[in-house]
């Protein structure tokens, strides 16, 4: 079989039912996936950590499988990215962190476990921001990739998903997983043109990754599709793919909250209005609401921080203290706020708010399909704008603003990519991503919405050669 020369452009779904009809050999497309991430990724700061000799074992019983007609799933023998706080047997884990770089997993970790019953081929684990705990995608002790979109300014590539988003939208991987603990896929999938879905806590196993904040960790796929991501969240969950056949977006209703147009970027809004219009050309409703439970988180947070960095410190506070030069400064003092929100009274009357506002939240949206807003409200910064500590830190806080609602106020989003915005002096077009928010365990159909969403927007361009 002949590896076709467009394989690193083709959807992995795609991919797989080459494999189902004997058109494509997943051994061979391992070994031209293998021999991609060298040659574009000399440096490691995609992929921090290849598993070849794993991946073509994998493939290799895939194929047997694919020619016996016994294939596991329709993503069987199909590579993919791990981001790396997912622990894989034998390899290292190291969480972006230096502390970290001599830890070897000595078993996977159970959704790395699902992936491979069914079927997928364990590319390596790629780059993450230390302890999972930034929006930027930025690691100066660890290395991490640049973001794609941008030939010639180096921009954050969004995080703390950063290398699995690149390493999907460069084509070195056909489909990726990540962890979302407070925009950490979302981020990274807008930022590079990809589908996130942030998933309800506790609907996939947190065993055997990395912790950064229990309590708000999810486990999440990023994808170049819709479908590619129902099949994915499919096999992470352990449930049934949604039937996206026939999803359209008749009389379905959007509420995109009140505050949001003040704080998004003008360029941002002018693609996130054109979304609006073509929702309403096909025929859903989309209204502005205030939803003052929005503000409300925004204010708690801005006021008290989050309980994820009280967890993170509980977690790390230690093994940091043990060698705080060998942690990103930024990070470090982030992590290091947590600490005064670690007493118990402090963490529970912050946690309590957050679900009172959760439970308002949640009785004053019942009636929507989907509370919509731009995932991100700006583009991705330049690095250098980003080297003064003051400038991380609002870059930081600002990526995060929208994303870390959803996981605040425990619900469970979407984002698909929705149109570039219009080039600028030295700054070329880039991605902006679209976030749909629903209730918990309302994946299967925020999938659906997406699918019929994804139907009348502009097919994204990556940047794969």
């Amino acid at each position: 079989m002949t590896l076709p020369a467009n394989w690193p452009q083709l959807d992995a779904l795609t991919l797989g039912a080459m494999i189902e009809e004997g058109t494509l050999d997943p051994v061979s497309l391992t070994e031209a996936a293998i021999e991609r991430v060298s040659r574009f990724d000399p440096l490691q700061r995609i992929f921090l950590h290849g598993s070849e000799e794993r991946a073509l074992t994998e493939a290799i019983a895939a194929h047997d499988r694919a020619r016996r007609g016994l294939r596991r799933s329709p993503l069987d023998g199909v590579p993919i990215a791990w981001k790396d706080n997912v622990e894989a047997v034998g390899a290292p884990t190291t969480n972006g962190c230096r502390l970290l770089a001599h830890h070897v997993a000595t078993r996977d970790a159970a959704v790395l476990e699902r992936g491979v019953r069914a079927g997928l081929v364990t590319l390596g684990k790629t780059a993450v921001v230390e302890f999972a705990f930034s929006g930027l995608g930025y690691n100066p002790t660890m290395g991490s990739p640049d973001n794609p979109f941008d030939r010639d300014t180096p921009r954050c590539p969004g995080g703390s998903s950063c290398g699995t988003a690149v390493a999907v939208a460069t084509g070195l991987a056909p489909l990726g997983v990540g962890t979302d603990t407070a925009g950490s896929v979302r981020i990274p999938a807008a930022w590079n043109g990809l589908v996130g879905l942030k998933t309800t806590v506790g609907s996939i196993p947190l065993d055997g990754i990395q912790p950064l904040s229990p309590t708000f960790d999810t486990v999440s796929p990023l994808t170049r599709t819709i479908a590619d991501a129902a099949a994915l969240w499919a096999i992470l969950a352990a449930r049934p793919a949604p039937d996206l056949l026939g999803a359209d977006l008749s009389r379905t209703l959007f509420a995109i909250p009140k505050s949001v147009e003040l704080e998004t970027d003008p360029d941002v809004w002018a693609v996130f209005c054109a979304t609006t219009q073509a929702l309403r050309g096909a025929n859903s409703i989309v209204t502005t609401e205030t939803l003052p439970q929005i503000d409300k988180t925004h204010d708690l947070i801005d006021m008290h921080g989050t309980p994820v960095a009280a967890e993170a410190w509980a977690i790390w506070g230690e093994l940091i203290n043990s060698a705080p030069n060998k942690v990103f400064t930024d990070v470090r003092i982030r992590m290091e706020k947590g600490a005064k929100a670690t007493s118990g009274t402090r963490y529970a009357e912050l946690t309590q708010s957050l679900s009172r506002l959760s439970e308002d939240y949640l009785a004053s949206t019942a009636h929507l399909d989907a509370v919509i807003m731009p995932t991100v409200a700006d583009v991705p910064p330049p690095l250098a704008d980003i080297a003064a500590r003051e400038g991380y830190a609002a870059a930081n806080q600002g990526a995060l603003r929208f994303t870390r609602l959803a996981n605040m106020l425990g619900l469970c989003a979407l984002t698909i990519p929705c149109g570039m915005t219009r080039p600028a002096k030295g700054q070329p077009p880039l991605p902006v991503g679209l976030m749909l928010m629903g209730p918990p365990d309302a994946e299967a159909k925020l999938l659906r919405l997406g699918a019929a969403i994804e139907k009348i927007l502009p097919k994204m361009s990556l940047p794969i050669s």
